[in-house]
């Protein structure tokens, strides 16, 4: 598991992800996160030049597979069942299919690399 180097920019603690450049437009990265007791996975995307960074598990069955969507837009669509979610706030575009959502991180650019907010990693019902 990679371990990504802390900092602290305009006061809110980041991790080092990447260079700027190895971002591709319209293109998912796979980023993962172990506390040692669970691994999370999130799926970043810069559209445009705007970064955005959401939780890789589709809602609909659980499955990582958001770094691997077809984006739109501002939208990603997971490859295995359709379901599209917005990257601005991680909402589901088809409503009809329920209220699932994506969760959202804060994402930045700094001096040519990316950073995403230390997540607040959420440890599953099953695991409390």
């Amino acid at each position: 598991m990679l371990l990504f180097p802390k900092e602290n920019i305009n006061d809110k603690n980041y991790l080092k992800i990447c260079p700027s450049g190895e971002l591709l437009d319209r293109k998912g990265r796979l980023v993962k996160f172990d506390d040692s007791d669970y691994i999370y996975e999130v799926a970043i995307f810069k559209v445009d030049g705007k970064l955005y960074c959401v939780n890789n598990h589709c809602p609909h069955q659980n499955a990582p597979e958001i770094c691997n969507g077809i984006v739109k837009g501002t939208f990603v669509t997971c490859p295995l069942h359709g379901w599209t979610y917005n990257l601005v706030d991680g909402s589901n575009a088809q409503p009809n299919r329920g209220l699932k959502r994506l969760s959202n991180f804060d994402i930045i650019e700094h001096n040519g690399w990316i950073y995403i907010e230390i997540p607040n990693i959420p440890i599953p019902k099953w695991r409390r």
